[in-house]
């Protein structure tokens, strides 16, 4: 039986590989490319900009692991393998929507008013965040039991780690990291826009000037 499945995944493994390869070039040049403004910016004293910078490292990071854990599912040899997988994208999804919800408070929001975004990059910020915490309330006590009883192995109590294997398959995760992807991809898209605002020269100007004036 699983040998007919490896089969008939064939063509949809070839599909998956064609259509994320040119989205990973563009994220992988995203990663590089916000690692070294991090780093100026730190340089420099310009705390909105290696702030803004480092969350965007962050999003391009998370995006790349789910993407991995995603291609590890579809590509598993097996249903144990597909599950085992799932388990540890499912404690990804987790800590990342926990993470994001945090990243994206307060203090983003008052580096974005540091750098004078425009209110329409703003309201797609808050569309993306309110799928986020949608996500978080809907899945998020699923994601925090698979975490802590069969991901990071907090609960000892095996007997309860078999019967919470049992209530899900891999599928079931794929599909979470499926809907989880579509405002983290808002958010990465969005950087796009944001490190064109970012890097005009009379912004950058102003950004090390504030630097200069807060350093002591």
């Amino acid at each position: 039986m699983e040998a007919l499945t490896q089969l008939l995944l064939i063509p949809g493994r070839l599909r998956f590989r064609w259509k994320n390869r040119r989205r990973l070039k563009v994220t992988e040049g995203l990663k590089v490319t916000l690692k070294q403004r991090c780093e100026e910016a730190a340089r420099v004293g310009s705390e909105p900009y290696r702030g803004l910078y480092n969350v965007g490292l962050f999003l391009a990071l998370l995006e790349q692991d789910i993407s991995a854990f995603n291609e590890s599912i579809y590509f598993a040899r097996s249903d144990w393998h597909r599950q085992f997988h799932a388990r540890s994208l499912a404690v990804l999804l987790h800590e990342g929507a926990e993470d994001l919800s945090e990243l994206l408070g307060k203090e983003y929001r008052n580096w974005l008013n540091e750098v004078d975004v425009h209110e329409s990059l703003l309201s797609r910020l808050n569309l993306a965040h309110s799928k986020l915490s949608a996500f978080r309330k809907n899945h998020g006590r699923f994601l925090s039991d698979v975490r802590n009883y069969i991901g990071a192995h907090r609960e000892h109590d095996a007997l309860a780690q078999v019967d919470m294997m049992s209530r899900f398959t891999a599928l079931d995760v794929y599909c979470l990291a499926a809907e989880f992807t579509i405002p983290l991809r808002d958010l990465v898209d969005l950087y796009m826009e944001l490190l064109a605002h970012m890097h005009q020269p009379m912004n950058m100007l102003k950004a090390v000037m504030k630097a200069q004036q807060n350093t002591p």
